[in-house]
């Protein structure tokens, strides 16, 4: 292995840094920092391949974790509680406890660059590290408080042994108590363990919005992508490693006397362990973007009522509001947006403290009387468009797929790529969310106006879409269908304009225009199965959204009214 380059920032209590530096082997130390800043600033410049950050951990953000990432340098962080190991962990970061000896420091950044060699990523230019069974691995520190009161002489990665490195020095905890000290502890919980879902229709015809109520063990199944349109969304896994790679990996962590365990395996050490899961949460959800052109093809009607249809056949949802330019689903459904409560979110998995239950104590609730599901506003300015950056968007989204069987997002509608943003720079994006959630999503539904200017910006946006997304299940679906803008016949009419001037994706529905249905429902702030359940553009909103066999229209309201029930 050639010679590793590394920048760090402070030292330990023990100098270990100062040991590495004196020291001449696989390791060098080309630059010692004194702040994050510089350390940021050396690693764009080239000069480093791995960053060690011994201090200022707390200042460490998982954007900048990302950022370090995208130009190729692993970061390695050094934390002195469980809960900064927690923390550090769920933003990407290799961990060490503050004890950590130069051999095991060493061992963990040699782990690192290993990984990155391999083409392997937890996510948005965040670095994982091999998997010794062949898929994916966490450097994982476990924290006792008895080795750190007395003294250890090393980190201690939670896990098993491997062959030949003596047993784990902690007995196994019970699942009680690993649940309740590992953060997204009901993933430690089988399916039968779990509370049935709340989601039953309430005997009150009123629908209120108030703060949900945090359910940390409330962790549905994932939704079938057939509920949606009868089609199945295929699966992908990890990517394998070379058989080589981890032969070696085993063999110099061996050497170092580090055991290690696979990312699929739950930790068995101390009551304070960290999970050795994955640094981003796994969710189980289904992820639904609702996009358009610029124009207002009608996203936020649709993702509500879209939303609102899969609640009341009795799945846990999540709406989500990322539109950074124009915020808008508070407004409709009648609710004050005092506070942007999915920035609030973002900010909080920035910092690396983003858990189920924080999310759920963050988001409303949104009540009605065929079912409940919860939201997480939009930006109530938008120039505050730089709280929603793209590495904290994707873990609020992985974390809203562990509470919800269905997330919702209402997207922004510019795709393009500012050249002069992305040449040479890591400047934020005001489409950053956008493109995160276009990215993360199992089904695209893709809305365009049916009239002469929004079926060309249909048809341009779905060639940048399929180049921001090429493997994404685009559905399209034109909006505000009527005979005056198209002509007589109009689906018709659409249909054979699309086969011969459109994309290869065929219309997937037709949503009828209603405009004085749609201006009560955003005058009241209701939904349209609440106002016009026999409507037609409600029933082709419940077709765009259901099965057939899943369409009940006895769950649907007819007189319910809407308030904002605050509650102390």
């Amino acid at each position: 292995m050639n010679v590793v380059s590394v920048v760090s920032v402070g030292d330990t209590a023990t100098g270990v840094i100062d040991q590495l530096a004196a020291r001449r082997g696989l390791l060098n130390i080309v630059r010692r920092c004194p702040e994050l800043a510089q350390l940021l600033a050396a690693c764009q410049s080239g000069l480093a391949q791995v960053a060690v950050v011994a201090q200022c951990a707390g200042d460490l953000t998982a954007t900048l974790v990302d950022r370090l990432a995208a130009v190729g340098v692993s970061v390695v962080a050094v934390a002195e509680t469980p809960e900064d190991a927690r923390r550090l962990h769920s933003m990407g970061a290799a961990v060490v406890p503050g004890n950590v000896t130069v051999e095991s420091l060493s061992a963990a950044v040699l782990a690192t660059v290993e990984s990155t060699r391999h083409h392997l990523s937890t996510g948005y230019a965040v670095p994982a590290t091999p998997d010794l069974d062949g898929g994916l691995l966490e450097l994982q520190p476990t924290f006792d408080i008895g080795p750190l009161a007395t003294g250890g002489t090393g980190p201690v990665f939670a896990g098993e042994a491997l062959e030949g490195a003596g047993e784990p020095a902690a007995p196994t905890v019970p699942r009680s108590e690993m649940t309740e000290s590992a953060p997204g502890g009901d993933a430690a919980m089988g399916p039968d363990q779990r509370p049935p879902q709340q989601n039953r229709p309430l005997s009150s015809p009123e629908r209120t919005a108030r703060p949900h109520q945090a359910a940390p063990h409330d962790v549905p199944s994932r939704l079938d992508a057939e509920s949606l349109d009868g089609q199945a969304t295929p699966a992908g896994g990890p990517r394998q490693l070379p058989a080589g790679l981890a032969a070696k990996v085993r063999a110099r962590l061996h050497r170092d006397g580090i055991p290690w365990q696979s990312s699929r395996s739950q930790a068995k050490v101390g009551p304070l362990a960290v999970n050795a899961g994955a640094s981003l949460p796994h969710g189980s959800g289904t992820l639904v973007a609702v996009w358009g052109p610029i124009g207002s093809p009608g996203r936020t009607t649709v993702a509500i009522n879209v939303a609102a249809e899969q609640a009341a056949a009795g799945r846990s949802v999540m709406l989500i509001d990322a539109d950074s330019f124009g915020a808008s689903v508070a407004a409709a459904l009648g609710l004050l947006d005092e506070s942007a409560s999915f920035a609030q979110a973002c900010r909080a998995a920035d910092q690396g403290q983003l858990s189920s239950a924080q999310l759920s104590k963050i988001s409303t609730q949104v009540v009605f009387s065929s079912g409940t599901f919860s939201l997480l506003t939009g930006l109530t300015r938008p120039d505050r468009w730089p709280e929603l950056r793209a590495a904290a968007v994707q873990r609020v989204l992985l974390r809203a797929k562990e509470m919800a069987d269905l997330v919702v997002v209402d997207c922004g509608f510019s795709l393009e790529s500012d050249e002069e943003l992305s040449y040479d720079t890591v400047a934020p994006r005001r489409n950053a969310a956008t493109l995160m959630v276009l990215s993360q999503a199992d089904i695209i539904y893709a809305l365009g106006n049916a009239d002469p200017v929004g079926i060309p910006r249909l048809i341009r946006g779905l060639a940048e879409l399929a180049h921001q997304c090429p493997a994404t299940d685009v559905r399209v679906v034109v909006n505000k269908v009527r005979r005056r803008a198209v002509g007589g016949a109009p689906e018709r009419a659409l249909a054979q304009a699309w086969e011969r001037f459109g994309p290869t994706l065929a219309i997937k529905h037709f949503l009828p225009w209603e405009p004085e249905l749609t201006d009560k429902a955003l005058l009241e702030g209701r939904l349209l199965q609440e106002i016009a359940p026999d409507a037609p553009l409600r029933k082709a909103i419940l077709g765009l959204s259901c099965a057939a066999v899943q369409r009940n229209p006895e769950s649907a309201v007819r007189n319910a009214t809407a308030k904002l029930e605050v509650q102390g």
